[in-house]
């Protein structure tokens, strides 16, 4: 399943622009915002139907050409959640008039953040696209290589974001340089094979020093796809069975350095080969729902905290905290607005808020999982959270932090063999979760699995890339530690006779 060509640093774009246009709610005066869902995307935005519409197909065809990647016949699960406003100057209000698209993560997957009123997607340039491109590339390619270390992540998703999807004849242009990168590494360097093997052991690196590791990873992915394809393939493909990365990388190049001193003479002539392919069809039933004005408001909140730029913290909360009072006004029941208040409730107040909300809203799987945590938090491990955490993961089916808070919870209550259900599912839908995976493991080890326990935690520590403070990744690696050393049989142990 690996890249290549023939078979087949995060780039925000600045615009400028008066600020002319807010993304407000209808009774505010902005226009009607609704929902359309497609396969494999949630897009809310304020665009007309029929233009939303078009820009979920439009992100399906984006998804289809990055998955070219990986061949035709690669289609893993899963939903991305987006906002797509209607154009660029509706997004100034919560960046500082500086950005034009931004993604983040969310506990069910990545969160694309864009502006445009549909066919913008598929325009022969890079524009804001860039930014979404690498973070969808980084959650697809969890599906297609299971242990990645940190340099293969970063440097294929920064290889990747530069896709293209030519409107003249609907080819996918896959592997140009990214103009940012080259220009780096031929002001500045780049670091050697042997010095991006060790980032994945590196904590409290300065911006320079990412931003080095960022850039290398980029051309040394971008110069073995070109130049080793070959054995570069067959790398991916060990790493998509599981097998531990260094010796896979030794394996697939049999030791041969050579490829290290061409290098220098990659860069300055800047000659490789473009992978320029069909798209294949896409699917294109969408459906579409309004949106009510405290939906609207979330929305609106969930911007002003996430988006970048130079505004306060404490002012994005103010005015976050703002839309969260007027969604309640709108609907007091509201259940995305509720579980975002009871962050800031103390636990006695947030079960209580739970419980009520259960009890208006049944069948929505959010309230459950409110609730659940909010036992969590009161120590209660009853079967009053069981309850609540199946019923979360029964009306949430395809939500991977649902089904893994179900067997987290078998984790924490020692009931391993009830768990394993849920964290495989889990696992199946979002495989470069850390945390999801790191469940499986702890279930794996509980059951006596030792040596899947081991793999699948070393594994999880693979997927901790960019964003992960610094003591999460110290707390990965004592788990495994301690999954190795207890996993090790005692040497004075007998051996069990079967019977």
């Amino acid at each position: 399943m690996g890249i290549r060509l023939g078979l087949l640093g995060l780039a925000l774009a600045l615009f400028s622009g008066c600020t002319a246009s807010r993304a407000l709610c209808p009774a505010e005066g902005g226009r009607p915002w609704r929902e359309v869902r497609s396969t494999h995307f949630r897009v809310r935005t304020n665009l007309e139907e029929q233009a939303a519409a078009r820009s979920a197909v439009e992100l399906e065809e984006f998804r289809r050409a990055l998955l070219l990647a990986w061949g035709a016949g690669f289609d893993p699960p899963g939903t991305v959640d987006v906002i797509m406003l209607g154009n660029p100057r509706d997004l100034e209000e919560f960046t500082d008039a500086r950005y034009a698209g931004f993604a983040g993560q969310t506990p069910d997957g990545p969160r694309m953040v864009m502006t445009g009123g549909g066919g913008y997607l598929l325009a022969d340039t890079t524009g804001d696209k860039e930014t979404q491109a690498h973070e969808l590339a980084h959650y697809l390619s969890a599906f297609a290589l299971p242990r990645q270390p940190r340099w293969v992540s970063e440097g294929l998703a920064s290889y990747l974001q530069t896709v293209t999807i030519r409107p003249s004849d609907r080819n996918v242009v896959l592997g140009r340089a990214s103009p940012a990168l080259l220009q780096y590494v031929r002001a500045h360097g780049w670091l050697t094979l042997d010095e991006l093997w060790q980032w994945d052991g590196k904590t409290n690196q300065s911006t320079a020093e990412l931003q080095r590791h960022y850039a290398s990873s980029w051309l040394w992915v971008h110069y073995l796809i070109n130049a080793h394809g070959e054995r570069f393939s067959t790398f991916q493909g060990q790493l998509a069975r599981g097998e531990e990365p260094r010796r896979a990388f030794t394996a697939a190049f049999q030791g041969d350095t050579a490829y290290q001193a061409a290098l220098t003479n990659y860069v300055q002539l800047g000659r490789y080969a473009i992978s320029t392919q069909p798209l294949p069809p896409v699917p294109t039933q969408t459906q579409t729902r309004a949106l009510e004005p405290a939906d609207v408001h979330v929305i609106r909140s969930i911007l002003f905290t996430q988006a970048p730029g130079d505004v306060p913290p404490d002012e994005r909360q103010r005015k976050a905290d703002l839309e969260l009072d007027q969604a309640l006004k709108e609907n007091p029941t509201h259940v995305e607005t509720l579980r975002l208040r009871a962050e800031k409730l103390d636990k006695a107040e947030r079960l209580k808020l739970a419980r009520e909300l259960v009890e208006k809203h049944p069948e929505d799987g959010r309230a459950w999982d409110l609730l659940a945590n909010a036992l969590e938090a009161n120590a209660d491990t009853s079967a009053t959270q069981e309850q609540a955490r199946q019923r979360a993961a029964e009306l949430l089916p395809d939500s991977p932090s649902a089904q893994n808070s179900l067997a987290w919870y078998y984790v924490t209550t020692e009931q391993p063999q009830k768990g394993l259900a849920p964290a495989q599912r889990a696992v199946r839908l979002m495989p470069g979760n850390s945390a999801i995976l790191n469940t499986q493991a702890a279930l794996y080890f509980q059951t006596g699995r030792c040596r899947e326990a081991v793999a699948m935690g070393r594994r999880a520590l693979d997927m901790l890339h960019e964003g992960v403070p610094d003591a999460a990744r110290q707390d990965f690696k004592r788990i495994v530690t301690v999954f190795e050393t207890k996993c090790v049989p005692s040497p004075t142990a007998s051996p069990v006779n079967s019977q």
